[in-house]
């Protein structure tokens, strides 16, 4: 016998699982996905894939979901959003209070100038936030069957499992999500948190989804301003991107912020064309930035790293020659 047949002989329950429906049948012909959102033009969502939008906290992920909601709605584009297909969109939110889910609801609405004192039939909203995680799974999976939606969009993943810290679980609803978006024949986006001070989505359930994900789409917040990059696409990546929020209350294309330069702590606490000993600068790094002494240390291996300061064959340390004629007095326009 060949490895599948003892695998499914020495494990019965595989017997239920049709092995010929999953093999690769080259004489068939299969179209490709029918896009389900675009932005500009490049494909980002299509039928039957699953895709993450993840940032920290307040970096405005779920004004971006919203205007993709927008976008695949209008009968042009919002936000650069457009979709060829027509259909239903349901938007679950597991994270805010009904009053702030109304407000979602509202703007997505508000942002193509559609009537928001009624229900719409392509736009079913649902707050979930009161659920227990396994009761929130249970009513996505009610909603999908009873709905029917061509886009389904879950603002906080996360909370639809008790662990997204948990390799097993995080696995199972990743699994989950993947079927639901192939027996369905839709889209799933999911929104995710990073890591506190990093892109790397949080979890064993960020790590699993950015797998299985058709496009991962980074959020991060600069000021007013929330700069959309494509942090993985499997189609042609889309152009970089910002947006900020106008009196309205709505998102609006802007420019993206210039790169403000780093502060560098060295050319404040070192004098140029002294050396330092490693202890020595160790010490004015903790009084300077009040950090415990691991943290100096790793700040000194960075910044000799980065250039930023040099390290001589004696173990001394100093500045540099560019760090030094930047710190010094600029000469006269004066001709000579």
């Amino acid at each position: 016998m060949g490895f599948v047949d003892d695998v499914i002989m020495n494990k019965p329950e595989s017997s239920k699982i049709d092995i010929s429906a999953l093999i690769i049948d080259l004489a068939e012909h299969l179209p490709d996905p029918q896009p389900i959102v675009r932005i500009w033009g490049n494909l980002i969502a299509s039928r039957g894939n699953v895709s993450t939008v993840v940032g920290l906290a307040k970096s405005r992920k779920t004004f971006l979901t919203a205007a993709i909601a927008s976008g695949f709605l209008s009968s042009s584009d919002f936000l650069g959003f457009d979709t060829p297909a027509t259909g239903k969109i349901v938007y679950i939110d597991t994270e805010q209070s009904r009053p702030h889910v109304h407000k979602v609801a509202r703007r997505i609405l508000r942002s193509i100038d559609l009537p928001t004192d009624r229900n719409h039939d392509q736009l079913v909203v649902a707050a979930l936030r009161e659920l227990t995680p396994d009761q929130r799974r249970e009513v996505a999976g009610e909603i999908l069957r009873r709905y029917k939606p061509d886009l389904l969009i879950l603002d906080g993943v996360a909370d639809l499992c008790n662990d997204p810290n948990d390799l097993h679980e995080s696995e199972a609803l990743t699994c989950e999500l993947m079927r639901w978006s192939s027996e369905y024949d839709n889209h799933i986006l999911c929104v995710l948190h990073t890591n506190p001070g990093g892109d790397k989505a949080r979890g064993h359930l960020g790590s699993a989804l950015l797998r299985k994900s058709e496009t991962v789409i980074l959020v991060k917040a600069d000021g007013d301003t929330s700069v959309v990059s494509p942090q993985y696409c499997r189609n042609e990546p889309f152009a970089e991107f910002a947006f900020q929020i106008n009196a309205s209350g709505l998102p609006e294309l802007c420019s993206i912020p210039a790169p403000q330069p780093k502060e560098n702590v060295f050319t404040e606490i070192m004098e140029a064309g002294k050396v330092y000993s490693h202890s020595e600068l160790a010490e004015m790094i903790r009084e300077k930035l009040a950090v415990k002494e691991s943290g100096a240390k790793m700040k000194i291996s960075r910044a000799t790293k980065a250039g930023m300061i040099v390290k001589n064959q004696a173990g001394g340390y100093y500045l540099p020659i560019s760090q030094i004629e930047v710190i010094q007095p600029e000469l006269s326009d004066e001709p000579f």
